[in-house]
């Protein structure tokens, strides 16, 4: 009989294996993406002009 769960057999394991893959490259752009912001942040920080500023 014809089943449509991916759970059993070559298929399944071959699903599960691409669905733990790009679950983990999703994690790490996540982890990539968060250490680039915190540089992008602590950067524009540095460049920023001083609080009291020139326009007072």
């Amino acid at each position: 009989m014809f089943s449509l769960s991916p759970a059993f057999g070559i298929l399944g394991i071959l699903y599960a294996v691409f669905t733990v893959v790009v679950a983990g490259l999703a994690v790490y752009a996540l982890v990539l993406a968060v250490i680039f912001l915190r540089l992008r942040i602590a950067e524009l920080k540095r460049a920023a002009p001083p609080k009291g500023g020139f326009l007072r």
